[in-house]
């Protein structure tokens, strides 16, 4: 019994669409921009190459239109890349650690961060809840800073009031997206960025213009790893040749293809590459428009996804195993993870444990950028423990309720067993 822990949401069908269509620009931006601008609540788009380039953008603004203000927040458990960015453009950049319990920002940390050289907070929706981000909103409001809503990696999460769906991506007055292949609105590369600022959108326009365009053979690769991972996808592939492969890579730490399987483990500090600076793909617009405008295949991602987390919670929650922490979900709505996080002890050996036992999980997710970038331990207590702590159990179309039966029933046996635990 085994299953690829990676979804590419990409389809098929929908990539040779875009390959073969022949309608023109517009009728692709036209409306892609339209449901972005509903979703976000926003008034004005650009696309980018990533999303990444989205946050270049924003804070190019930024040194523009708040020259005396030269700070801006982030959490310290993020993605080192967007951290890079900010150091890269002469921010003095704070950190700020997590809450353990939620994953969101310790709120009494980050408010003693705040001064009056502080032009902005990045939140990064990673745990969150909405009232969460609602109260980040207020609170920058009410000391006239701008909130930046990283919404990569939750896009079509919603809550719903007064049965309407309000979704991610409301509360920054500038909000980043990323469509990059392990996304489930996948582009193969692209980003965007939505604010009502129509300073920041002829500025961010005036920018766009003088980019390169996208490197074909950076595409190119990124077309020919969307196959292979389509191709491993198959299952009697995956469970013949790629699964052991994987196995064979995380017991004996083979590097290079780790970093092949999470990027973020490639990551050093690094001036900002020249193909940043690029536009986005126009195939790349044309995949986002035919996964954005298919609502029915949108909506059928998200419910399953939704109940398979519920699953996993109720599983772990009837386990009751001392040394796995759930996270403090209130609204699978909202928080509908792509793989179902926890926090567990002894990571390491329990990976090992669940790959002899024909189980793949997401072992690597983002860093405590306190200690890549400050070399502060201590301040980043939290950060430390998620980036030790966090396994992402598999969660997609192809896996099925008796596989999580078995994952969870694993994690149980193995905290049950003193032997595991010393071996």
């Amino acid at each position: 019994m085994k299953f690829f822990r990676i979804n590419i949401y990409l389809s098929i069908k929908n990539f040779f669409k875009s390959i073969f269509s022949t309608s023109y620009r517009e009728t692709y931006e036209n409306k892609t921009e339209q449901i972005l601008l509903k979703n976000s609540n926003k008034s004005n788009i650009l696309f980018t190459s990533q999303c990444r380039v989205s946050l270049i953008l924003v804070l190019k603004f930024f040194k523009k239109q708040y020259p005396k203000k030269n700070e801006i927040i982030f959490s310290s458990y993020n993605l080192p890349e967007m951290i890079n960015v900010s150091n890269n453009l002469n921010f003095k950049t704070i950190l700020c650690d997590l809450d353990y319990k939620t994953g969101f920002f310790d709120m009494k940390k980050l408010k003693r961060k705040v001064n009056k050289k502080t032009v902005a907070v990045v939140l990064t929706n990673m745990f969150n809840t909405y009232e969460q981000s609602v109260k980040l909103k207020k609170f920058c409001k009410s000391k006239k800073i701008s909130l930046i809503e990283d919404n990569a990696i939750y896009f079509d999460n919603f809550k719903i009031l007064k049965n309407k769906k309000k979704y991610s991506g409301i509360h920054g007055d500038f909000t980043l997206y990323s469509f990059n292949i392990m996304k489930n609105i996948s582009a193969l590369y692209g980003g965007a960025a939505t604010s009502n600022n129509k300073d920041f959108a002829l500025f961010s326009r005036e920018e766009i213009e003088n980019f390169k365009n996208f490197p074909k053979i950076i595409l190119i690769k990124q077309v020919f790893i969307f196959f292979l991972l389509k191709t491993l996808s198959i299952v009697f592939l995956y469970r013949l040749f790629f699964f052991r492969m994987i196995r064979l890579v995380y017991i004996h730490k083979i590097k290079f293809v780790l970093r092949l399987f999470y990027p973020v483990l490639k990551f050093k500090i690094r001036k900002l590459p020249n193909y940043y600076f690029t536009k986005i793909p126009f195939l790349s617009k044309k995949l986002i428009f035919y996964q954005l405008t298919d609502i029915e295949r949108r909506n059928k991602n998200h419910q399953k996804r939704k109940m398979k987390n519920i699953y996993y919670f109720n599983k772990f929650l009837k386990f009751k195993i001392k040394d796995v922490k759930l996270l403090d979900i209130r609204d699978f709505n909202y928080q509908n993870f792509v793989d179902f996080p926890i926090l567990v002890k002894n990571r390491e050996r329990l990976n090992k444990f669940l790959l002899n036992k024909g189980i793949e999980t997401r072992l690597y997710y983002y860093k405590n950028c306190g200690k890549i970038f400050k070399k502060e331990k201590q301040q980043h207590i939290n950060a430390q423990k998620y980036e030790d702590e966090i396994i992402c159990l598999p969660n997609n179309e192809k896996i099925t309720y008796e596989y999580m039966d078995y994952i969870a029933k694993n994690i149980s046996l193995f905290y049950s067993n003193k032997a595991f635990l010393k071996s």
